[in-house]
């Protein structure tokens, strides 16, 4: 049984980034840059003012001066002219600054009558202008490969002047849940029937890693049914998370189906709690995900194994879920041998409640928890515990 860094060591190794395409930043999203990106434009691209005011030669505008008001600037044009002795122009927020001036006097520090403009504050030379190039210089790099693109970095790369970015293309993932007593939310329950909803929760996360996910039918624990499943489903994605058959009952058929097909089976558990009977594999270079059908042990396995892997396809730098630290409000222990990722629910103030029922079959803390927290084996971890929590929302 591996250790879960041993897993997933042993799968990112034979992980590699799919394919690249240039796309418009307009439809770069989410997407993960493959090739820097460096600024077209200086930022700003002009020396401009940062306030509503007057443009002035600071050393003729102590408190007292009065200057003779020459014309204005308003913003996405530019002074004809360079100020002289004893003049300024009116500006404008973002306007550039005209010849001559090395300052801007805020309309509020001023009183006007008709042309002239008496200062009532005074300023120092470069006081209210923004630089040109002082935030960004043209060419400078402003988007590393293996950076996502979040609403920020869209921001800096679009006023930069980029207009298209070179992207590792998303990947396309597969999900098939199998299980005779398994059925379609809204259909009528037969005895011993449950609602499957595992691949409502895993094609969400593989949206929120950044890729596609391809939901298929549900599959019935035959050996045909399971081989025609992942059959079609490798043919048409680049990889394929399953959901249950991928333990030792005899009605589980994941791992014998993959081998019939021609895959091969890297690994099979993985020391963690909830989570063990976790499967590796790889056909025709395509990753195998499987995860068990328990709920809560198919929602942790994917975010702490396959959502890796998944932004590993598509070439991102930060694999790790994000986190941050928090303090215990409850007591927490874990008495097996096994590392628990417990549920959790974190609020605002750093604040951390067990989520509910730690169990494996238990969806209803699962509505409550937005994070995990990694408890060792045979550990106990009292209320006010300082604790990482991984966050998954």
């Amino acid at each position: 049984m591996r250790t879960l860094e041993e897993a997933r060591s042993e799968m990112l190794a034979v992980i590699d980034p799919l394919g690249t395409a240039a796309l418009p930043l307009v439809d770069a999203a989410g997407r993960v840059l493959a090739v820097d990106a460096a600024a077209v434009i200086d930022l700003p691209r002009f020396d401009n003012s940062a306030m509503d005011g007057y443009a002035v030669r600071a050393a003729e505008a102590g408190t007292g001066a009065k200057l003779q008001c020459i014309g204005e600037v308003p913003a996405g044009s530019e002074f004809d002219g360079e100020l002289g002795d004893g003049q300024c122009a009116r500006i404008f927020t973002g306007s550039p600054l005209p010849a001559g001036a090395n300052a801007v006097v805020m309309q509020e520090d001023t009183r006007v009558d008709g042309s002239t403009v008496e200062i009532t504050d005074g300023v120092k030379p470069f006081e209210h202008v923004r630089l040109r190039g002082e935030d960004v210089k043209a060419g400078e790099c402003i988007g590393q490969a293996g950076m996502k693109l979040q609403a920020g970095q869209l921001q800096l790369l679009g006023a930069a002047g980029v207009a298209e970015v070179t992207v590792f293309r998303r990947p396309v993932i597969g999900v098939l849940a199998t299980g005779d007593e398994l059925c379609e939310p809204g259909t009528e329950l037969g005895a011993g029937g449950i609602y499957e909803s595992n691949r409502l929760a895993l094609a969400a996360l593989i949206r929120d890693a950044g890729a596609e996910p391809r939901v298929f039918p549900l599959v019935p624990d035959t050996m045909e049914a399971t081989v025609d499943a992942l059959k079609g489903a490798f043919a048409e994605c680049d990889a394929v998370v399953t959901s249950g058959g991928v333990s030792v009952g005899e009605h589980d058929y994941v791992k014998s189906a993959f081998e019939q097909l021609g895959g091969s089976l890297e690994f099979w558990r993985v020391k963690i709690k909830p989570g063990k009977p976790f499967v590796f594999g790889r056909l025709g270079g395509k990753p195998l995900f499987g995860v068990p059908g328990n709920p809560v042990s198919a929602m942790v396995t994917f975010l702490v194994l396959v959502r890796p892997a998944i932004l590993q396809m598509q070439g991102a730098a930060d694999l790790d879920l994000p986190s941050h630290p928090g303090v215990l409000a409850d007591p927490f222990a874990n008495r097996g041998d096994r590392r628990h990722f417990m549920r959790v629910h974190a609020d605002a103030a750093g604040n951390v409640y067990a989520a509910g029922l730690q169990a494996s079959h238990a969806v209803g803390p699962l509505g409550k928890a937005n994070g995990l927290v990694d408890v060792p084996p045979e550990t106990s971890l009292a209320e006010g515990a300082p604790v990482k929590v991984l966050r998954f929302s």
